[in-house]
C-alpha cells in the first residue's frame, strides 16, 4: 500500500475507533477539541523566506565589496515573487483516546487530527500586468500521541507529536511555496508534521464538567510562527470528554 493512502486509512482509522469505543467506555478516555491556530510551515515562504538575505563582504584588488545573496533576482525568482496572498488562520479538530489510567501507558493518549488551511492569492503577469486571483486550500490528516506530563481533576499538561499528509487543491499557490521552502532546505514534499512543545488543558466548570479550554504551543504544518521552530506557534479552543 502506498504509503500516502496508509497514512489516510490510519488516520481514519484513528478517527472513527473513538466512536466505537464510546458506548464501551465510561472513564472519560475519549476527547475531541477543536482549534484555531497561527498558519503552519507553509506561509514561511510568504513572511522570512521571501525577504531572507545573507550579507557577504570581501576583499578585491585592495578594495572591501559588500552586499547581500540574492540581491540579483533572476528571471524565475522575479516571477516567484510577482504574488500577493492573505493568509489566514489554520482551523482543526483532534480526536484523542487515553490508553489506560494505571500501568506502562498510563500517561500515553493515541491522537487523529485533521487541519484546514486556505489563503487568497493573487498572480500578477509581470509583462501584461493581468492578476488571476485564486483560494488556495489545503486539508492535512495526521496521527500520533499525547505524552501527558501532569493530569489532574482540573488540569493538564501535556507534550505530543503527530504526522501523516495533505490533500491539496490545484491552486499554483502550493507549487510557490513549495519551491521556495524547499531552496531554503525546509523539505516537505507533502509531508505534514505537527510538534506541540508545551499543551495546557483546564477544565470548565464543576468537578464533573466535561468541558475544557486549552493552549497549544509547538512547530509544524499545523501551526508555527518561524521557520526553525525557535518561536512556537499557538492553538487554542475548546475540548469535550466523552
Amino acid at each position: 500500500m502506498h504509503l500516502r493512502r496508509a497514512l489516510r486509512v490510519a488516520t481514519l482509522f484513528m478517527l472513527i475507533s473513538p466512536c466505537t469505543a464510546l458506548a464501551q467506555d465510561k472513564q472519560h478516555r475519549i476527547e475531541i477539541n477543536a482549534g484555531i491556530s497561527s498558519p503552519g510551515l507553509h506561509c514561511r515562504a510568504d513572511r522570512d523566506i521571501i525577504d531572507f538575505e545573507f550579507p557577504y563582504e570581501y576583499e578585491e584588488n585592495g578594495q572591501i565589496i559588500t552586499g547581500n545573496y540574492y540581491s540579483d533576482k533572476q528571471l524565475h525568482d522575479i516571477y516567484q515573487e510577482s504574488y500577493r496572498s492573505r493568509l489566514y488562520p489554520s482551523l482543526s479538530v483532534e480526536f484523542s483516546y487515553k490508553l489506560a489510567d494505571s500501568g506502562f501507558t498510563k500517561r500515553l493518549t493515541l491522537l487523529g487530527m485533521l487541519g484546514f488551511h486556505m489563503v487568497d492569492f493573487e498572480d500578477i503577469d509581470i509583462t501584461t500586468g493581468n492578476v488571476v486571483k485564486e483560494t488556495a486550500r489545503k486539508v492535512d490528516y495526521l496521527i500520533g500521541f499525547r505524552v501527558n506530563i501532569i493530569k489532574t481533576t482540573y488540569f493538564d499538561m501535556y507534550s505530543q507529536m503527530l504526522a501523516g499528509g495533505e490533500i491539496r487543491d490545484k491552486s499554483q499557490y502550493w507549487n510557490i511555496t513549495a519551491k521556495r521552502l524547499d531552496e531554503y532546505n525546509v523539505e516537505l514534499n507533502g509531508l505534514a508534521f505537527q510538534l506541540t512543545y508545551l499543551g495546557f488543558r483546564a477544565k470548565i466548570g464543576k468537578r464533573d464538567s466535561r468541558l475544557g479550554v486549552y493552549v497549544e504551543l509547538g512547530h509544524g504544518t499545523e501551526y508555527s510562527t518561524s521557520k526553525f521552530g525557535l518561536i512556537p506557534g499557538v492553538r487554542s479552543g475548546v475540548s469535550y470528554l466523552f
